[in-house]
């Protein structure tokens, strides 16, 4: 956003010499929006459509429900999400997922997910890296015998918004490229915390939002996917098309 011009002065002389630009960019500098729905559409797969309704206590989520059935409900400490469970009904029975979080002086330092019986338990722990980058590494457990594979590992680059840029897996690099306005979740208290947890049902828990995703294999490009983003008037995302994907949000 661009920063207010007018910071000195009377306050009549501030309210008549900036610009109408400026003090719209003021407002909306101060306009904290929730994400009230997202609508969900796959045009070549109908069947994948869905409806998310979220609700709050104050800046704290309390749930996400989908149209379709899943939902899951969080807990907080303090400002930070420390547990979410999701539950879903797969083939008749209904599955419960439940996912822990702990941090290290604000930092997400680690997360566990217990799923139902005949599921793998997984952890992923998060290390923090003296030249800014953090350093992942996702182990799968087997909950009778308690043997523990490694799924895989990453290291992760970050702006200075907190966005997630870049992440790479062995030869494997995800470039991230973000616009320059409000993600609909940025003032959901611990959302951005949360770095790549996919809890809500999200790539990367950023502060703005995904314009362009690059893949590449060394130093080959495997594919680009570009967004098309639409926001309201005081900058947050409305909708958000890539391919046959749209998301649409109300506030």
């Amino acid at each position: 956003m661009k920063k207010i011009l007018c910071l000195f002065g009377a306050v009549a002389l501030m309210l008549t010499s900036c610009s109408s630009d400026d003090d719209k960019t003021s407002s909306e500098e101060n306009v904290v929006l929730l994400p009230k729905t997202e609508k969900y559409t796959y045009a070549t797969n109908p069947q994948e459509n869905s409806i998310v309704t979220y609700s709050y206590d104050g800046n704290k989520i309390v749930s996400l429900t989908y149209n379709t059935g899943e939902k899951t409900v969080f807990t907080y400490t303090e400002n930070l999400i420390t547990k979410a469970v999701y539950t879903e009904t797969y083939e008749g029975a209904m599955r419960i997922f439940t996912t822990t979080f702990t941090y290290d002086n604000g930092k997400l330092k680690s997360s566990f997910q217990v799923g139902s019986a005949n599921s793998l338990n997984k952890r992923r722990t998060y290390t923090y890296n003296a030249n800014g980058t953090i350093s992942t590494v996702t182990v799968l457990i087997n909950p009778t015998t308690q043997l523990e594979t490694q799924d895989s590992s990453s290291t992760l680059t970050l702006d200075a918004s907190g966005n997630i840029v870049k992440a790479e897996f062995n030869d494997l690099t995800t470039i991230i490229e973000y616009d320059t306005k409000n993600n609909p979740f940025r003032n959901v208290l611990g959302f951005t915390s949360l770095l790549d947890s996919d809890i809500f049902d999200k790539d990367v828990n950023s502060v703005n939002n995904i314009a362009k995703v690059i893949e590449k294999s060394g130093a080959v490009i495997e594919g680009t996917t570009t967004y098309t983003n639409s926001y309201n008037s005081d900058n947050y995302l409305i909708k958000s098309v890539s391919g046959n994907e749209t998301y649409e949000y109300t506030y």
